[in-house]
């Protein structure tokens, strides 16, 4: 009893220590990928490998089994292929800055999303959103839920569907009951469709990550209005399907909020890209580079203004308390996802070099497979994968290393871009392996794949069909 009793203190104690090193691992391993980016110097690749083998060190206990294993496989297969002689040292050290700069990309934007997730401007659209009369809630939920996780990214499906349960009010009423399920399914529908609209541009998803690591000539400035288009058309589509499977009821309608309380939340996501290209323009970083140095600025103040009409030494003693007790959780509850991205990046570099482009050439031309089918099937190995669980950082990071190593492609970067940020917007609402649709189906009381299947198929389908249809008629 009293060896237990003493032990339990030390192992309490160690806990925050243990998450304040972890969290300094993360931001050398960030600084490293800032001056990887602004530089040529070497060293910065083997510190960075140092701090993310201290990391997971640190974190392993808490790291899920599935996660320990691509820890365990990116090191064992980069050592078995160095002394194979199949690999060298630069290849080595170009997957640890890719690792290093997916690391980067959860630091950076994981300090938006902790001052993002206590606003009360959050929480003020949200409440407006939730409250529109049924002729325009859908369209606006969409767009809004967009706005949301822009910033939140699956913390938006958190506050909005919070807001949709308490919006929804029980009866005993057989026919009140079916208006509220109806009510309900369609917010939570627009909730989860504004949110998959992400992928399809937005700096802060890890599909505009991947793409543009994968695709080195495409840069976000030349992909983003194309995104764009895509994400408005996205949301509209889900609105007129929407309107026809649930005609406007004839019904008084109310004043839902002061829609003018979105602005400053458009505006805040503006900023981010905003200054981000100013940044880019003066010092000649990659714009997305660029973008993830500016965020945590931006995050940083934006939790400073939350604190406004106080004194300011009690402002900065509140600032600094949520520094040393918010950030370092936030940083480390980020394991599971530092383990995969820096693990599906490593692996993903020093694959490429072992297809040999010349082989894969002549393979697509003895199969005789056109343009339009390659990209049909890229997008079909993705669903594929992502509904028997294959983790889509995975699939997507080999596929475009390998596509990329294909001489001739004949394929723009922009219409490769488009095909994943498209397939992967849809099976982020459709698989029931996606932390997407298992969160929000957490607030409509069915399983995953009924609200993937059922309640989202026709959306994901027609999608689907209609890119595949046009992928024929333009390629």
């Amino acid at each position: 009893m009293t060896s237990i009793a003493l032990s339990q203190p030390s192992a309490t104690s160690w806990t925050p220590v243990c998450r304040n090193l972890a969290t300094l691992s993360l931001l050398v391993i960030s600084a490293c990928a800032i001056v990887r980016e602004m530089s040529s110097v070497p060293w910065p690749s083997a510190m960075a490998g140092a701090g993310l083998l201290v990391f997971v060190i640190l974190q392993w206990r808490r790291i899920s089994l599935t996660y320990r294993i691509f820890a365990i496989i990116a090191p064992t297969l980069a050592t078995s292929l160095w002394l194979a002689g199949m690999i060298d040292g630069s290849t080595v050290a170009k997957g640890l800055d890719r690792a290093a700069f997916f690391a980067f990309f959860l630091t950076s934007l994981a300090v938006l999303r902790e001052s993002a997730k206590s606003s009360a401007l959050v929480r003020r659209c949200g409440k407006v959103l939730v409250n529109q009369p049924p002729g325009r809630r859908y369209l606006l939920l969409a767009f809004g839920s967009h706005l949301f996780s822009v910033m939140l990214n699956i913390g938006a499906l958190n506050v909005l569907g919070t807001m949709i349960r308490r919006a929804i009010r029980p009866s005993s009423d057989p026919e009140a009951q079916r208006i509220a399920t109806i009510r309900s399914r369609r917010m939570l529908t627009a909730t989860l469709r504004g949110f998959c609209g992400v992928p399809l541009w937005a700096p802060t998803s890890v599909t505009m990550l991947l793409v543009l690591s994968g695709i080195p000539e495409l840069s976000w400035e030349q992909y983003a209005p194309l995104g764009l288009c895509w994400t408005l058309l996205f949301v509209l589509w889900g609105a007129i399907l929407d309107r026809f499977a649930y005609p406007s009821p004839k019904t008084h309608q109310v004043s839902g909020g002061d829609l003018s309380q979105l602005l400053p939340l458009a505006a805040l996501v503006a900023l981010v890209p905003g200054l981000a290209y100013g940044l880019a323009r003066m010092s000649g970083l990659p714009l997305f580079s660029a973008l993830l140095m500016c965020a945590p600025i931006i995050g940083l103040v934006w939790i400073w203004v939350q604190y406004r009409g106080l004194k300011t030494r009690v402002k900065g003693g509140l600032f600094l308390r949520r520094l040393r007790r918010s950030f370092p959780e936030t940083f480390t509850n980020q394991r599971n996802e530092v383990v995969l991205f820096t693990s599906s990046g490593f692996i993903g570099v020093i694959l490429v070099p072992l297809v040999d482009p010349q082989a894969a050439s002549a393979l697509l031309i003895q199969a005789n497979i056109s343009n339009a089918t390659l990209m049909v099937g890229l997008s079909l190995t993705m669903l594929a994968c992502a509904f028997i669980g294959i983790n889509a950082i995975l699939t997507v990071t080999l596929m475009l290393g390998v596509l990329q190593q294909v001489p001739d492609l004949g394929v723009s970067p922009l219409i490769q871009a488009s095909v994943i940020a498209i397939t992967w917007a849809v099976f982020a609402g459709a698989s029931p392996f996606t932390a997407s649709l298992r969160f929000i189906s957490n607030f409509s009381g069915v399983t995953p794949l009924r609200f993937g299947v059922e309640w989202n198929g026709w959306f994901s389908a027609s999608v689907l069909a209609i890119m595949y249809i046009t992928l024929y008629v333009v390629l």
